[in-house]
Formats: structure tokens, C-alpha cells, sequence
């Protein structure tokens, strides 16, 4: 279950693959996720002020970053997990594996 993600996104090699501990390829899942958001954090902030300025229509009111998101990304960082979460998450992977 976890070869499409780590052949796709993640771009490794077989060989790359069996070299990595189920926490080193969680940990690169998690970069890869963390990557996305923010890419698609500047690309709303880079988006909501030409909305803002270059819409022929009046808006009712300003085009926001949260807008375009659905949510507010300063809220949503994630929290620390706690051991038992942690724990949880590992008994799932290799389960998985």
C-alpha cells in the first residue's frame, strides 16, 4: 500500500525503498504533505490579491487567502502527537508492511 506513494510523489527507486525504516518513510510522507500545503499557501497568496485588483465586478468583500484555501492555515498546524497516537500510527504502518 505505501509503493505508489513512495514510486510516485516521493520518487523513489526500489532499491531506495528497501532501504528505509517505516519512520524514515512516514517522515518523508509527512515532507511531502508539508510541501504541498505550502505550495498551495503561496499560490493563494500570491492569487487572492490579483482576484482582489483585477476583477471587473465590484466584490461584496475581499478575495482571502482562507477563501481560496477553505480553511485557515494558521489554525490548522498540526498539534504534537502524543505517544499513544504515535504509537497508534506505527502498529497501522506495519501492519500495513
Amino acid at each position: 500500500m505505501m509503493e505508489p506513494i513512495a514510486y510516485g510523489p516521493l520518487g523513489l527507486k526500489p532499491w531506495e525503498l528497501r532501504r528505509l525504516t517505516p519512520g524514515e518513510l512516514g517522515r518523508m510522507m509527512e515532507g511531502y504533505v508539508w510541501r504541498r500545503e505550502e505550495q498551495g499557501i503561496a499560490a493563494a497568496s500570491l492569487v487572492a490579491p490579483i482576484i482582489n485588483t483585477c476583477t471587473p465586478n465590484k466584490l461584496k468583500k475581499a478575495v482571502t487567502v482562507e477563501m481560496l484555501l477553505g480553511y485557515d492555515p494558521a489554525s490548522t498546524r498540526k498539534t504534537k502527537k502524543t505517544a499513544d497516537q504515535a504509537e497508534d500510527e506505527m502498529k497501522k504502518l506495519i501492519a500495513e508492511i
